[in-house]
């Protein structure tokens, strides 16, 4: 898979996977570097604060497990949601800070020193929306809300300021 390919790549250059051509890499190499303990995950996506705890554990569970049932049975296909993870898709502490920005921007939070920063205030934002979010969803995957900027909570966040969103009464 070509997004296999980027991301086995990526984590080659910053030293998560060994110096090796990607293909001589295996998937399942490429999912242990991103889970393991001290891995990608850990590094680029630690739990906001001690409050949001239980939300994050959770959506590292969710992500782990769906990531085991891939390695276990390669016909499984994981989210795409899962491989913005991966591949530093979702906005979190070491985003871009133009973002990081955008994303407080859209969530209404306010910057520290005037300097983007993905602050508690951000995480707990982006778990109010990705909440609301994925209740509204007909599919009840299962999936966790996130505490980070993931596509649906940037998509979210858009629709609302556009007014495109209208909350039905008693919802």
């Amino acid at each position: 898979m070509f997004v296999h390919d980027t991301i086995k790549i990526m984590y080659t250059r910053m030293g998560y996977l060994p110096n090796y051509p990607y293909y001589l890499i295996s998937d399942t190499e490429m999912f242990n570097a991103f889970t393991a303990e001290g891995g990608f995950f850990d590094t680029f996506y630690p739990c906001p604060c001690e409050d949001l705890r239980e939300a994050y554990n959770l959506l590292k569970e969710y992500i782990y497990s769906e990531i085991q049932k891939h390695i276990d049975d390669e016909t499984y296909e994981l989210a795409d949601w899962i491989y913005s993870y991966m591949h530093m898709s979702t906005i979190t502490y070491q985003s871009d800070m133009l973002d990081i920005d955008y994303l407080n921007t859209m969530a209404n939070v306010d910057c520290l020193d005037g300097v983007p920063q993905f602050t508690v205030d951000t995480a707990e934002a982006c778990l109010d929306v990705s909440t609301k979010w994925i209740k509204k969803q007909p599919s009840r995957s299962g999936r966790p809300p996130t505490v980070f900027g993931e596509p649906h909570v940037i998509k979210s966040l858009r629709l609302d300021e556009a007014n495109v969103l209208v909350e039905l009464e008693g919802s």
